[in-house]
């Protein structure tokens, strides 16, 4: 089969390699792929100060179960999957077969096209990672009528257009005692309105605390998801963040003073980590990880989640590094790449 290799040597490449189809271990799903989604990690782990790896970096696909293994058991030859690749390890889904463990796999269905499935593997786990194993707000199928033991949870997405801000949007959306759900997003507010916010404030303009207290009514915020963290982002959340509060973002945080300012504030802060999905080190990430498949699985078909947009890479794997080059300088917008492994030349 095909395989997309990426790493640098010594400045970010691809190279396109003949490879035996890979085997499968007893909980894992052999996936044949059909689209395979594009992430920022894709050139960034492979760097020398990273991972330093030489790998396919492809971690999203959207694609047909070719194989199972022996304790597989919710899933057979033939079904209709989107699945969350083991990242940073080998048999990624830049390649004409993936394997995922099966804890990160759901069904989709007919109505979803493959293309859409990749774009939400990693960006939904790490928007369900970030919500709730970080910020523990309720869970989708958590009570909410008047029983409720919870009131009403404001939350503030910070890049809620981006694919990870809008998949925690839409997530948030499944359970209504999060309210409101308050968006920060540019030029694309609209998708952010779109995908959910109740609210939307654009973080061009330069009072966007003050923007923030108004749409809390004068009140403060215990959970933030900031999907596109800077000292920017921190200065303009912390003043409406409750001192007891709780602070999640997508990437580290000992970057241009962030964790100093959060520290000052008192509250409670962490890098969301979605490669605990597929490991232990994080009591609970593989259950997690099932469990959240299951709700995916659910709210697709009850039409209640649905993917991201996105632009198709041009020639198959051979378009791919021009794709992550876009990624890496920010041209590509919020849009996800997708790579039709079929358009491959040769293929």
């Amino acid at each position: 089969m095909k395989n997309l290799l990426a790493y640098y040597d010594p400045n970010f490449t691809t190279k396109l390699e003949d490879a035996p189809v890979p085997e499968h271990g007893a909980d894992e799903v052999l996936i044949k792929v059909v689209a395979a989604g594009s992430n920022p990690k894709d050139w960034k782990h492979p760097m020398p100060n990273y991972f330093n790896n030489k790998l396919n970096q492809g971690d999203d696909v959207g694609g047909i179960v070719e194989a199972v293994g022996s304790k597989v058991k919710n899933f057979h030859k033939g079904d209709r999957v989107a699945g969350f690749h083991e990242m940073d390890t080998p048999r990624g889904a830049y390649a004409e077969y993936t394997v995922c463990p099966e804890n990160t796999v759901f069904h989709i269905p007919e109505s979803m096209s493959f293309e859409e499935a990749s774009t939400m593997p990693l960006a939904i786990f790490t928007a369900a990672v970030g919500l709730y194993r970080n910020l523990n707000l309720p869970m989708p199928f958590g009570r909410s009528d008047d029983h409720s033991p919870q009131e009403k949870t404001p939350l503030i997405v910070n890049a809620a257009s981006s694919a990870v801000g809008a998949f925690a949007v839409k997530l948030a959306k499944l359970n209504p005692i999060i309210s409101p759900v308050i968006g920060i997003a540019g030029g694309s507010a609209a998708y952010a309105k779109e995908v959910g916010c109740d609210i939307v404030v654009d973080y061009r303009t330069d009072n966007v605390a003050d923007q923030l207290k108004q749409a809390l009514g004068g009140k403060k915020c215990r959970h933030i998801f900031d999907a596109s963290n800077s000292i920017t982002s921190v200065n303009y959340l912390i003043p409406v963040l409750e001192r007891d509060g709780i602070y999640t973002s997508t990437t580290g945080l000992k970057v241009n003073g962030q964790d100093e300012a959060l520290q000052k504030a008192g509250v409670w802060h962490e890098q969301i980590w979605v490669g605990s999905v597929h490991e232990s080190k994080l009591a609970g990430g593989k259950m997690f990880g099932a469990v959240m498949s299951q709700v995916f699985e659910w709210a697709i078909e009850e039409g209640r989640l649905n993917g991201h947009p996105y632009e198709t890479v041009e020639g198959g794997l051979d378009g791919v590094y021009a794709a992550l080059v876009k990624l890496r300088d920010r041209k590509g917008g919020n849009a996800k790449f997708v790579t039709r492994i079929a358009d491959t030349k040769g293929l």
